[in-house]
Formats: C-alpha cells, sequence, structure tokens
C-alpha cells in the first residue's frame, strides 16, 4: 500500500511540474512559408527549385494548402524549360512533438513557360495530382523549419512526372 501511494504521488508531481510542450496542436492557425532545393523530371535533369506555400489548420491533425513551385531545368548548356506550378490540398499532421511529420495530397496546374522538349513527357500546359511528404521542426511557437519531398504527376501524358526536395522555413500566427 505505502509503495503504491509513492508511486502515485511521484506520478502526480511529475506530471504538475512537467513543461509546456512548443508544438501543441496547431489549428486554426496560418503558415506562410519558402523553400530551396532541386528538382527532377521524366527526361529532364536534376535542376534548382524554389517553393512558397501558405497553409491554415483545419483542425489540429489537417491543414488546407497551397503551394507555388518554380523549376529552372537545365538541359546541357541550355536554361530550357522553366516550369511552374500552383497545387491545392489537404495535409495531415502530427504534431505531438517539436518534430512534426506530415503527408498531403494536391491537385493543380503545371506550366512550362518556355516549350518543353520535344522527346520530353510534358506538354506545355497540364493539370497535375501531387503528393507531398514532409518532417518539420518547431523552434518555437512561430517558427519551423524542414524538409519536403514532393511528387507531381502531369496528367495529360504518361511518365510526366516532377520530384521536388526542398528545405524550407516557416513562420505561424493567429492561435
Amino acid at each position: 500500500m505505502r509503495r503504491a501511494a509513492l508511486v502515485l504521488g511521484l506520478g502526480l508531481g511529475l506530471g504538475l511540474s512537467a513543461r509546456p510542450r512548443v508544438a501543441e496542436a496547431f489549428e486554426r492557425e496560418w503558415h506562410l512559408g519558402a523553400g530551396a532545393g532541386v528538382s527532377n523530371g521524366n527526361g529532364l535533369a536534376l535542376s534548382p527549385a524554389l517553393g512558397a506555400y501558405a497553409a491554415y489548420g483545419l483542425s489540429d491533425v489537417f491543414d488546407a494548402r497551397v503551394e507555388l513551385t518554380a523549376r529552372g531545368y537545365q538541359l546541357g548548356s541550355q536554361r530550357n524549360p522553366n516550369a511552374l506550378s500552383a497545387l491545392v490540398g489537404v495535409a495531415y499532421k502530427l504534431d505531438v512533438l517539436r518534430w512534426v511529420p506530415w503527408a498531403g495530397v494536391y491537385a493543380g496546374y503545371l506550366v512550362f513557360l518556355d516549350a518543353p522538349p520535344a522527346k520530353s513527357a510534358f506538354k506545355r500546359n497540364d493539370l497535375a495530382l501531387g503528393l507531398g511528404l514532409g518532417l518539420d521542426y518547431a523552434f518555437t511557437r512561430k517558427l519551423g523549419a524542414g524538409v519536403t519531398l514532393h511528387f507531381d504527376n502531369a496528367l495529360g501524358r504518361s511518365n510526366a512526372s516532377t520530384f521536388d526536395a526542398l528545405l524550407r522555413a516557416e513562420y505561424r500566427w493567429g492561435w
């Protein structure tokens, strides 16, 4: 009996003295961020990519997201073609610690500013579906950083897909 009372008292003491976590649920919160990294597409060389995004916390596990990504594909010594994508979607996240893993599905539009190479699987303008995976770290309640892997598949032709890997930073507000 004494041992049970000691364990219960110790558990209550530790529970009451615990510090609040930094990365508590992010519902009804706005996120604004940017990233830089690399992109690769079927028949296109590994090239630089820049991204920007905005998100809103629909609940503590779902975000509505808008993502814009610019890619500058390199083909030999030419800088051709440049591409932009604009996607909207929903992401599922596990924000229980400072580390926040997430996955999202997207739909949107992929456009090449210059004509894609003739042997490329891409059309100049196309609808796209995407899948995003990420791991964020919350430095504070307002500031975070992370890595994102993004796969976009253009719907106009088979085998026309892009892959992006971006390091990113974000600012959060409104909680």
